[in-house]
């Protein structure tokens, strides 16, 4: 039954307009980055795209016309729904997060990527808010967590934002990052009102 509806998200995920745009124009701008030379890592820099992914798909349905409603009827269980969800963001988001990580040279690149689009996710379906959502997340990953790195280095190598950089406990963070945000947005949808 979860390959079911693993399978309906994925079609939902890849047929919305906003995130096929958002996939496209984040590996355009990836692409466009790496041939500018631009000082750093690149990804540090494109993962905007990532985090406005994941966002959009954890919160596209709270907004507008509250497709969550019809989605619920079809998939009532709600504490299943959030791992169809995840795991069918994870098959749409991979084949982009290759292509954006492939003049990247480090084997995790798309696996960070992939995972926070996952935490962005979790994170938008918290809020059920693309808008807000977005905008804690681009505050959290380029202005937050270079602050907490630049301050507090042994508490800044455990941020997410380090796994990049840092492959150890950044790697470790991130992972406790997407577990957590993934795990907060399926308790609110299991006590929450749609």
């Amino acid at each position: 039954m979860i390959a079911r509806w693993t399978r309906a998200e994925v079609i939902k995920l890849s047929t919305l307009p906003s995130l096929r745009l958002t996939a496209l124009l984040t590996v355009a701008a990836t692409l466009l980055l790496t041939t500018a030379d631009v000082p750093g890592p690149v990804l540090v820099h494109t993962q905007a795209g990532f985090l406005v992914l994941g966002a959009l798909a954890g919160a596209h349905e709270h907004q507008g016309g509250r497709q969550i409603d019809a989605t619920l009827l079809a998939m009532p269980r709600r504490t299943v729904l959030p791992a169809a969800r995840s795991a069918a963001l994870a098959v749409v988001t991979v084949p982009v997060a290759l292509l954006a990580a492939t003049g990247d040279g480090r084997p995790g690149a798309w696996l960070y990527l992939t995972a926070t689009t996952l935490t962005a996710a979790g994170v938008g379906a918290l809020l059920r808010n693309p808008v807000a959502a977005v905008g804690a997340l681009l505050t959290a990953y380029h202005i937050g967590f270079p602050i907490l790195i630049a301050r507090l280095p042994a508490a800044g190598a455990w941020s997410p934002g380090t796994a990049l950089l840092e492959p150890g406990r950044g790697a470790a963070a991130m992972i406790a990052g997407t577990v957590l945000a993934l795990l907060a947005a399926t308790v609110s949808l299991a006590r929450r009102d749609a």
